[in-house]
This record gives structure tokens, C-alpha cells and sequence, in this order.
């Protein structure tokens, strides 16, 4: 697979996901721009990969934890003034 084209398949879905967790556009876009730059330019391929991968496994984690968790967690957040959108 050529290596742009995974560059874009991970920044979707580091795109996806972190959109998913923040419900922010503009959050998803910067992050999922360090994944493209970085597989694009061909260093620390690790590294990019390893964020979208890592923003998946946060993306999952949420969608599968309990309501309470979730209450608990959304409300821990907050305080530090982020505002977590996902169901």
C-alpha cells in the first residue's frame, strides 16, 4: 500500500474518532492533521500511527463503558473546562 494512501486512512480515522469523543470539528481536524504530515513526509511513521490508533482505542473504550463511567468521567472533564459531546 503506498504510503500517502495510509497516511489518509489514519488521519480519517483519527479524524473520526476524536470527533466522535469531542463532538469539535476544529479539535478533530488539528489533531488528525499530525497522523497526515507525518506519514506524508515519512518520519516517525510509529509515532502517527500509533495516535490515530490510540484515538481509535479511546473512541471504542468510551462507546462500550458503562453510563456511570461515563457520567463520572464526563464530570472530571468538565472541570478542566473541556466538554466531552459523545453519547
Amino acid at each position: 500500500m503506498p504510503n500517502f494512501l495510509k497516511a489518509i486512512i489514519m488521519t480519517v480515522v483519527a479524524f473520526g474518532s476524536i470527533y466522535y469523543l469531542t463532538g469539535n470539528s476544529a479539535m478533530a481536524m488539528g489533531l488528525s492533521l499530525i497522523p497526515l504530515l507525518l506519514g506524508l513526509v515519512r518520519v516517525m511513521h510509529g509515532f502517527a500511527y500509533s495516535l490515530a490508533a490510540l484515538c481509535l482505542i479511546g473512541a471504542v473504550a468510551w462507546s462500550v463503558a458503562p453510563a456511570e463511567t461515563k457520567t463520572m468521567v464526563r464530570a472530571e472533564v468538565e472541570k478542566t473546562g473541556v466538554k466531552i459531546t459523545a453519547p
